[in-house]
């Protein structure tokens, strides 16, 4: 039953059970051979909020691309939503991190957009519809503290923000 489970997984198909992202022993290294993690082992539910805070060099960034597929781990196993990004193929990626919402520190907004309208925007890529989108942006706004700021450019907001 394992074995078919972990198989299916590896399609990408979201089994989710209580955990929604796992680390088992996770480790990666770069090619200049610095360890970037080292046996990491993670375990969060649903409905748990989670912060990533370390000191500079410490896998912050490296925990994140992987928790994103945009690297893959020298060993170990890592489960995000029932997919397993050891084992998903490369054309399931897109799907999967449809099913994410991720703000970075780094805003990655569009300049000449408001938070709304990024916001909006980010849903209409995946096609979600007007209507949705209506009753969606608000409640994201709202959940992250924005809300009063939805006619804010980046420009206007902090680095917290």
């Amino acid at each position: 039953m394992e074995k078919e489970r972990r198989k299916q997984q590896g399609k990408g198909e979201a089994n989710i059970g209580e955990e929604i992202i796992t680390l088992e022993n996770v480790c990666k290294a770069y090619a200049t051979g610095a360890p970037a993690l080292n046996g990491v082992n993670i375990h969060i539910k649903r409905g748990e909020f989670v912060f990533v805070v370390g000191d500079s060099g410490s896998g912050k960034s490296t925990l994140i691309k992987l928790l994103l597929r945009e690297l893959t781990p020298t060993s170990g196993t890592i489960n995000v939503l029932g997919y397993d990004l050891v084992r998903i193929r490369h054309g399931r990626i897109p799907k999967f991190r449809r099913n994410l919402g991720i703000v970075f520190q780094d805003f990655r907004l569009l300049k000449d957009r408001n938070v709304y309208e990024n916001v909006a925007f980010a849903q209409r890529i995946i096609q979600v519809s007007s209507k949705e989108i209506k009753r969606n942006v608000p409640s994201i706004l709202a959940t992250v503290g924005l809300a009063g700021k939805y006619k804010a450019k980046p420009r206007q907001l902090s680095g917290g923000e």
